[in-house]
């Protein structure tokens, strides 16, 4: 394999620098419009002075920014040599980062905005190490450099299986007619999101509390700006019932959130595709910007279907893959596999990928007993906090003391959905916060089991078992609450090395 060194594509200067302005400017832009900053550019103005002083430390970042943009962009060069991939990068201290391609376990794709038109990707390079972040990151290089690594990668894994099962000279040519083999194995579409269901998860999906959110923190910086206190009046005087007035104002932002959220959602999600290919599944979606994440089916832990009530109603759910080490998505320690899909067509899609596991397992559910501590729960936090509510916003404040027998039902129903069921080599744990979970792993991909009991649960003979499986650089959590202590302890029996339930 020649040295051949190779930069990134020049775009990378632009995306670096937009992503360290974005960083940047927004927060100051904020700080400067929202808490009553005045600027004037008529030199016999007294803010005359501060503007340009302003102006002249805002354009000073900027070029900063750009300068070290450019040199991260000039200083960053990789190269295939001795069937490794060669990163060297950094402007004072010299990196260098070696990847042999046998280590490398799935390469993510991202085309963004600026990528798309110039046919470029995105690659983020994973490896076997957990550490939860890509192990490198080129941000802008072509299609074609992206495919002579992918098929690198290949062609190093396929030369050390030959290695260790020692094969014939036979095999040994597979290697020259690697291009040959690939088109012998093509890539099957296991799930391909239909516009009706697209429309269906954009609609009813919990992000509109996070666009209002955001809406209600923006608006709030903008109270030197913007009159709210003339507007509340006159609006006040032409309503002359100002709860009335909060109240449309309330539904137009729920309006204007919900209909971000599912713009947001639908771009996102446009054209969402699920793979597989031998031993790995390929996820892709996107309209703006494409996102393609390659997940290997060794790594993956544990699967999640998520219900919320809505979408139960009609039969809808999640399915969530828990993957151990890093998802290609910063931050993101779980993998949507399917954002929205018929509980039954999902459960025949997983039967498909997992045969060796069982979806329809019958529970073993709470106990009677444990629907006394799942109220209390409820009881014991929100009684005080309506309490002081009704105190000092007496006597509106009574009215929070409807939410206690909402909570209380919430409790009865979490109990009822409450179970688990184990086999020789699976665990399914069935659990609902607001949503139902169904939470399934192999007896092999749990890290630890945690049994607790606190005194009140120990009066009762429960207990609350936490199962903990790898998930991202850290890992997750799953837990039986409440169930009886014999039935728990079982289960510590199951999970035994040496057990041979």
């Amino acid at each position: 394999m020649s040295r051949e060194v190779n930069h990134l594509h020049p775009v990378t200067v632009a995306l670096s620098f937009l992503s360290s302005l974005k960083n940047f400017v927004i927060p100051m832009a904020i700080i400067f419009l929202g808490k009553g900053f005045r600027y004037s550019l008529n030199p016999n103005s007294e803010h005359f002075i501060k503007t340009l002083i302003s102006g002249g430390v805002i354009l000073l970042v900027i070029c900063i920014i750009f300068i070290l943009s450019f040199i991260k962009w000039k200083r960053y060069v990789y190269w295939f040599e001795d069937e490794e991939l060669r990163i060297e990068y950094g402007l004072f201290v010299k990196k260098k980062r070696y990847i042999p391609f046998e280590r490398i376990q799935s390469l993510n794709y991202k085309e963004g905005i600026l990528h798309r038109p110039l046919k470029l990707v995105k690659v983020s390079v994973e490896t076997a190490a957990d550490s939860g972040e890509a192990e490198a990151d080129l941000i802008a290089i072509t299609r074609e450099q992206a495919t002579m690594i992918e098929t690198e990668m290949k062609k190093a894994k396929l030369h050390l299986n030959q290695a260790e099962r020692h094969e014939s000279d036979d095999d040994t040519k597979a290697i020259c007619n690697f291009d040959q083999m690939e088109q012998k194995t093509p890539r099957l579409t296991i799930h391909r999101m239909s516009t009706k269901d697209l429309l269906i998860l954009a609609t009813t999906s919990s992000g509109v509390g996070v666009v209002f959110s955001g809406l209600a923190a923006i608006a709030s910086q903008f109270n030197d700006w913007i009159p709210y206190e003339q507007i509340y009046g006159e609006f006040q005087a032409f309503i002359k019932f100002g709860v009335l007035l909060i109240g449309i104002i309330s539904l137009i932002v729920l309006l204007i959130s919900w209909l971000l959220s599912v713009a947001i959602t639908f771009l996102n999600n446009y054209g969402f595709i699920v793979e597989k290919e031998e031993d790995k599944l390929f996820i892709s979606k996107g309209l703006l910007e494409k996102k393609r994440v390659t997940i290997p089916m060794k790594r993956i832990q544990g699967i999640r279907i998520v219900e919320n009530p809505f979408r139960q109603l009609f039969g809808y759910a999640t399915i969530v893959i828990e993957s151990a080490g890093s998802s290609g998505e910063k931050d993101e320690q779980r993998i949507v596999m399917l954002p929205l899909v018929k509980k039954q067509q999902g459960l025949i899609l997983l039967n498909k990928l997992f045969p060796e596991v069982q979806w329809d397992c019958p529970l073993q559910r709470a106990p009677k007993k444990a629907l006394l501590r799942y109220m209390l729960k409820y009881v014991f936090w929100l009684t005080p906090v309506a309490a002081v509510v009704s105190y000092f916003a007496f006597p509106y404040g009574l009215w929070i003391f409807l939410l206690i027998p909402l909570a209380l039902l919430l409790a009865s129903w979490q109990h009822r959905s409450a179970g688990y069921a184990i086999r020789s080599h699976q665990l399914m744990i069935v659990y609902r916060g607001i949503s139902q979970t169904t939470f399934v792993t192999l007896k092999r991909r749990i890290q630890a089991i945690k049994l607790s009991q606190s005194y009140f649960a120990k009066r009762k003979d429960l207990a609350t078992l936490s199962v903990h499986v790898m998930s991202g650089s850290s890992g997750s959590i799953a837990e039986m609450k409440h169930f009886d202590l014999v039935k728990m302890e079982e289960v510590f029996e199951w999970y035994e090395p040496n057990s041979m339930k």
